[in-house]
C-alpha cells in the first residue's frame, strides 16, 4: 500500500498526464498560424497562453484532490485501502470533469466559432433549451459514450500510471526537481502571456488583444499607468462605453394611441434560421409569389444572430443588449401593450418553447398563458408547424368578427436538424441524421453540402405552410385589412465563412433573414435600402394608432418612408456589430481598446489590419452613436 507521500508524487504524475491531455484537446482552437504570421512576440504570447490556460483550468482538480488527501489521511492509518480510493475517485471525477468541459469548448468551437458562454450555459439550464439544438437520439448516445469514455480513459490512466509506480524499485520515476521545474514553467508562462499582454494593451500591439479571444474565458492584465511611472508613452486608449442603468425606461413617453376607424388585423409569421437567400421561386414558390405583390426588403438585417435577439429586436424595436433587463423586470414588448389596449384578439404559437428563450418572462409577458400555444407532444418540427398552422386558422375563423385580431407564429422546420417530410424534397441527396456528438470539422466540411440540401428542403416545407396561411387570408378576403409580416429570427450559415449553424459570427449568411411585408392597399415594391428588424415595430405602431415619435420606443424607421438608415445595429450575447453600407465592424460588449474587433466590408470581404485600423478611426462617431442607442432606453 502506498504512503501519502508515494500517493501524492504517484498523482503528480496524473495530473501530468491530464495536462498534456488538454493541451492536444484544446490545440486546434488556438490560432498558432496566425500569431507566427505575426511575429515572435505574438507566438510567444499564444503559446505561453496555452500552456497557463489548460494548467490554470487543472488546478481546481489538483486541489480539490490534495485537500481530500490530506482529509483522509489526517487522523488514520494511511494503509485503508477505502481512503486510498477516495482520493484517487475524486482526482478521476474532478479531472474527468475538466476534460469533458475542455472538449465540450473544443468541438463548440469547431463546429461553430464559439467557447461555452451565457448562451450555452442558458441553453442548457433554461427549460426547452437542450430540446431547441434538435439532437437526434444517436446524438445524445454519442454524447454519453463520450462522457463515459472520457471517465474511463481517466480510470485506465490512473490505473496505469499506479501500476508502473509500484514495480518502480525506488517508486520515483522522476526527481523532485522535474515537477518543480514543471510547475515553473507554467508560473513563467503565465507570467509572460500577461507581462506580454500588459505590453500590447499599453503600446497599441493589437494583435495580442485579438489573439487572446481564441483563449476561452482569457482574462488579460492591463498596466497603463505603470508603465507611464517609468516614463513611456503609452498609446491612447480608445474605449467605447454602453450607457447603463439598474432599470428600463421604455417607452421613453407614455404611448399616445388614436384609435383608428377600421383597425388592422396583424398576421405575424417568423421562422427559425430562414437565411434571404432562399427566398427563390425553385425553393419558396408560394412565399416567392405572395412576395412580389406585396414589400419586399432585399437589404434586411436580424437583430443578431440567435432567436432571442432576432425575436426581441423584431417585436420591441431596439437592440438585443436590453434583453437582459426585460427578462429580469418581465418587461413586455409595447405593441402588445397597444393591442391589448385595443382590445385585439390575440393568439401566439410556437413549435418550440416559449420557455427558451423566456419569452413568457419578457417580450410576451404581459400575454395570458391560455394565448400562448405550444405543442408539448413528441412530433417532428415539420409536424408541429402543421399542427399549429391548422390550430392558428381556426382562430381565425372562430374570432369574433367584430374586433381585430393579431396572431403571431414560430416555425421550426428550418431548424436544424431541418426537418420535412419526403413529398417536401427538392434538393438530393441529404444527409439522413446529424450526429452533434461525433460530428467533426473535417467532416462537416465534407457533408456539408448534404446538410444544406436537407436545410433547403426543411425550407420548402415552410413554404408549404406559409401558403396555407396565405391562402387562407385570400379565401376569406382577409388581405384587405391585415398585415402579413413574413420573416426569420436569424440566418443560418454552411460554411461560407467557416461556421455552421448560427450564434456563432455576424457572417452576412447569419444575420440575414428575408422580410416580406403586406401592407392593404401599398403598391407591390422591391426595397434596396438597409433595413433592420427594430423597423418592424416603427412601422406597425402607427398603423395601430401610436402618435408618439417613433424615437420614443425605437430606434428604427417606418419601412415605407423616405427615410434610411445610415448604419444599423447587431448583438448577441457578448458582442455588438455594426453596419453600414461600406464597412462591417464587431466588438466585444465591455470593449477596452479596439485590438479585439474586427473590421470587414458590409458583406464579410476581408481588410488588410491598415484598412481595418483607419476605417474604425473614421468610424468612431457612428461607433459613439451605436452606443447611445444601446443606452437610449436605461434611466440615468
Amino acid at each position: 500500500m502506498l504512503t501519502p507521500t508515494h500517493q501524492r508524487r504517484l498523482l503528480n504524475y496524473f495530473f501530468l498526464a491530464v495536462w498534456l491531455v488538454l493541451l492536444y484537446v484544446t490545440h486546434e482552437t488556438v490560432n498558432f498560424s496566425a500569431a507566427w504570421d505575426h511575429g515572435g512576440l505574438a507566438a510567444a504570447f499564444i503559446v505561453a497562453a496555452w500552456l497557463s490556460y489548460c494548467g490554470l483550468y487543472l488546478l481546481p482538480s489538483l486541489l480539490l484532490t490534495r485537500l481530500t488527501g490530506y482529509l483522509v489521511h489526517r487522523k488514520q492509518p494511511p494503509e485503508q485501502m477505502a481512503k486510498t480510493m477516495a482520493v484517487y475517485a475524486v482526482a478521476i471525477a474532478s479531472s474527468s470533469l475538466t476534460t469533458l468541459f475542455f472538449y465540450a469548448n473544443a468541438k463548440l468551437h469547431e463546429l461553430y466559432g464559439i467557447f461555452v458562454n451565457g448562451f450555452v450555459i442558458n441553453l442548457v439550464v433554461t427549460p426547452g433549451g437542450l430540446q431547441s439544438l434538435g439532437g437526434s437520439g444517436a446524438t445524445n448516445l454519442g454524447f454519453a459514450l463520450i462522457a463515459l469514455g472520457i471517465l474511463l480513459f481517466q480510470v485506465a490512466l490512473l490505473t496505469g500510471i499506479h501500476f508502473i509506480y509500484r514495480k518502480r524499485p525506488n517508486r520515483r520515476a522522476m526527481p523532485r526537481p522535474f515537477f518543480k521545474a514543471v510547475f515553473a514553467l507554467l508560473l513563467l508562462a503565465m507570467l509572460a502571456d500577461r507581462s506580454i499582454y500588459a505590453y500590447s494593451d499599453a503600446f497599441g500591439k493589437t494583435e495580442m488583444l485579438a489573439l487572446s479571444e481564441d483563449i476561452p474565458f482569457y482574462l488579460g492584465f492591463t498596466s497603463r499607468n505603470l508603465f507611464r511611472t517609468l516614463g513611456f508613452e503609452v498609446a491612447r486608449e480608445k474605449k467605447l462605453a454602453m450607457t447603463k442603468g439598474d432599470h428600463l425606461r421604455y417607452p421613453l413617453n407614455t404611448l399616445q394611441i388614436k384609435k383608428p376607424a377600421k383597425p388592422y388585423n396583424i398576421v405575424w409569421l417568423a421562422a427559425e434560421s430562414w437565411r434571404a437567400d432562399t427566398l427563390t421561386g425553385e425553393i419558396m414558390p408560394a412565399t416567392s409569389s405572395f412576395a412580389a405583390q406585396a414589400q419586399r426588403f432585399a437589404n434586411h438585417y436580424s437583430g443578431g444572430n440567435g432567436t432571442r435577439v432576432g425575436i426581441f429586436t423584431m417585436f420591441t424595436g431596439i437592440p438585443g443588449t436590453y434583453w437582459d433587463t426585460f427578462l429580469k423586470e418581465h418587461r413586455g414588448a409595447a405593441i402588445i401593450d397597444v393591442l391589448k389596449e385595443q382590445q385585439y384578439q390575440m393568439s401566439f404559437y410556437t413549435s418550440g418553447a416559449f420557455t427558451y428563450p423566456e419569452f413568457d418572462q419578457s417580450i410576451f409577458s404581459q400575454v395570458p398563458r391560455t394565448d400562448l400555444h405550444q405543442i408539448d407532444e413528441r412530433l417532428e418540427n415539420w409536424q408541429k408547424d402543421r399542427v399549429n398552422v391548422q390550430h392558428m386558422l381556426e382562430f381565425i375563423d372562430k374570432r369574433a368578427p367584430d374586433k381585430p385580431f393579431f396572431t403571431f407564429m414560430f416555425f421550426e422546420s428550418p431548424h436544424a436538424r431541418y426537418y420535412f417530410p419526403q413529398e417536401s424534397v427538392i434538393r438530393r441527396p441529404y444527409r439522413d441524421d446529424i450526429n452533434y456528438a461525433t460530428l467533426g470539422k473535417e467532416e462537416l466540411a465534407s457533408n456539408i453540402t448534404l446538410i444544406k440540401n436537407r436545410y433547403l428542403n426543411a425550407v420548402h416545407h415552410l413554404d408549404s405552410q406559409f401558403a396555407r396561411v396565405f391562402e387562407h387570408l385570400r379565401q376569406n378576403k382577409l388581405l384587405e385589412n391585415t398585415i402579413v409580416i413574413v420573416t426569420g429570427d436569424h440566418g443560418e450559415e454552411f460554411m461560407e465563412h467557416g461556421f455552421w449553424g448560427h450564434n456563432s459570427t455576424f457572417s452576412e449568411q447569419q444575420v440575414r433573414p428575408p422580410l416580406v411585408l403586406w401592407i392593404p392597399g401599398a403598391q407591390p415594391a422591391v426595397h434596396d435600402k438597409l433595413t433592420s428588424h427594430m423597423d418592424i415595430a416603427a412601422t406597425l405602431m402607427p398603423r395601430l394608432g401610436v402618435i408618439n415619435p417613433p424615437h420614443d420606443y425605437t430606434v428604427g424607421i417606418d419601412l415605407l418612408s423616405a427615410q434610411q438608415h445610415e448604419h444599423i445595429t447587431l448583438s448577441d450575447w457578448s458582442r455588438m456589430g455594426y453596419v453600414d453600407q461600406s464597412i462591417k465592424i464587431t466588438l466585444p460588449m465591455n470593449m477596452k481598446g479596439i485590438g479585439s474587433g474586427k473590421v470587414t466590408g458590409p458583406r464579410d470581404e476581408p481588410r488588410s489590419a491598415e484598412s481595418a485600423r483607419q476605417a474604425f478611426e473614421h468610424e468612431q462617431p457612428h461607433l459613439v452613436q451605436m452606443m447611445q442607442e444601446f443606452g437610449q432606453f436605461r434611466r440615468k
